[in-house]
């Protein structure tokens, strides 16, 4: 992964994770799990590349959705991993990795640990997976945005330390503005690369003002974070998919289900539970027990997008 930096304490506790011999019957597994455009898949591919030494079946990624974002079939994957593991079965090919990437559901992956006993598995996925923990083992892994400092490193990285150096300031103001997300800093470094007048202090005052949409380029319609977005809300059952969209709509600050039953005019139950999907799907963060934060990228990602409407004549649509 050109550029990688940060992640040291993942870093350190996936190593020793996945390289381990002790209870070889059970395939060591690791959940890396967090919002989209979060880095889950570059830590994976980061950490795969330094205990590639200790698989001597090889390492495979295998992408567990369609370039649509829809859920790739379970056998269609499961096809795939049998072509592209080694001949022989188990400890006669050598342990093999597995990077299953942007899981869906657990029963995604459960046959695909099967397939590959002995073997150890980086499983990247918006989701928590609990589920697949609870019946597999394993360790969960959620990342956040990066902080302050691996920001820097990473805009470092990738833009050139003498660029860097010469407007320290305009650079930490592009991260903030970026709101330390990696995909976003990425797309904002490569906007740079490729306008080298361009100063990141100009940049981030460009950006402030048009988040998420300017997050984005042109060549390659990945490299988007308000695609990103449409994607993963798209993923969502439509009520969930708009109660997201109103929540982010809100006002600022802490996301509590007395909050989230007012703006969605629902039983606190029921918003407790919303807040708790959303969760799940990567699409808030917990900052402590009973109070939860949506990134400002999302934030801003949901104030532009259209909310449908909901006509006087039904007020029951947005209880239910």
């Amino acid at each position: 992964v050109p550029g990688f930096t940060g992640r040291r304490s993942q870093v350190e506790e996936l190593v020793p994770l996945l390289t381990s011999a002790a209870a070889p019957e059970r395939a060591p597994v690791a959940v890396l799990s967090g919002a989209p455009g979060i880095g889950k898949t570059a830590l994976a591919l980061h950490v795969a590349h330094l205990v590639s030494g200790q698989f001597p079946g090889g390492c495979v990624l295998l992408p567990l959705t369609s370039p649509d974002g829809t859920p790739r079939p379970t056998e269609e994957a499961a096809a795939e991993l049998r072509d592209a593991l080694p001949p022989g079965s188990g400890a006669g090919r050598g342990r093999t990795l597995l990077i299953l990437d942007d899981a869906v559901h657990p029963d995604q992956v459960r046959p695909l640990l099967t397939a590959n006993a002995g073997g150890a598995a980086i499983v990247t996925s918006r989701m928590g997976l609990a589920a697949l923990v609870a019946t597999h083992g394993g360790t969960v892994h959620r990342l956040g945005a990066l902080g302050p400092e691996e920001s820097y490193a990473l805009l470092t990285a990738v833009l050139g330390r003498e660029r860097v150096a010469a407007e320290p300031a305009g650079a930490r103001l592009l991260t903030e503005v970026c709101g330390h997300h990696p995909l976003a800093l990425r797309i904002a470094a490569a906007r740079l690369l490729t306008r080298p007048l361009l100063k990141p202090a100009d940049c981030a005052h460009w950006l402030r003002h048009g988040l998420p949409g300017r997050l984005s380029l042109a060549d390659d319609p990945r490299m988007s974070v308000p695609l990103t977005l449409d994607e993963a809300v798209g993923r969502l059952p439509p009520v969930l998919a708009e109660a997201h969209l109103r929540l982010g709509a809100a006002a600022r600050g802490p996301l509590t289900a007395d909050l989230a039953a007012t703006v969605l005019d629902v039983p606190w139950e029921t918003a407790e539970d919303v807040l708790e999907r959303l969760l799940d799907a990567g699409l808030l963060e917990e900052e402590h027990p009973g109070a939860f934060r949506m990134h400002e990228l999302l934030r801003a990602h949901a104030r532009r997008a259209t909310v449908p409407s909901v006509p006087a004549a039904a007020p029951g649509r947005a209880r239910a």
